[in-house]
């Protein structure tokens, strides 16, 4: 028994064939030229914005991660520096973090931050 194939499923057929094998490569190239490194995460700080209500300053944190592995759990401390003491500090925990890719939170402080005077790092994480 033959099936006549009309020319439609042709090309369907074929652009899957396509798109699939496309798909194997891009995976295959990535998985190949991709390391095992360790997540090598940095965290910027934005520009604090004042809250509504006026009491409270809330500050963007972006946190990137540069490495060839994910990170997760990332626990990050953002410190509102006067001096050599810390004045104010918050902490937030980001659930999982990407290879070669950045996530972005908010903090809140009481007082008002200047840009120069806010202070993050990652404190540590958990590899997935």
């Amino acid at each position: 028994m033959k099936t006549h194939w009309n020319w439609l499923e042709g090309v369907v057929f074929i652009a899957s064939c396509v798109l699939v094998a496309l798909v194997m490569g891009y995976l295959a190239v990535d998985a190949w030229t991709t390391g095992s490194g360790p997540p090598d995460l940095t965290v910027q700080v934005g520009t604090p914005v004042a809250a509504v209500n006026a009491k409270e300053w809330r500050v963007p944190v972006t946190v990137t991660n540069h490495g060839d592995s994910a990170a997760a759990e990332v626990h990050v401390r953002v410190s509102l520096r006067g001096g050599r003491e810390p004045k104010e500090e918050a902490e937030f925990v980001l659930a999982y973090v990407p290879r070669h890719s950045q996530r972005e939170a908010w903090v809140a402080f009481r007082q008002e931050p200047s840009p120069e005077g806010v202070e993050a790092h990652a404190v540590g994480f958990a590899t997935p």
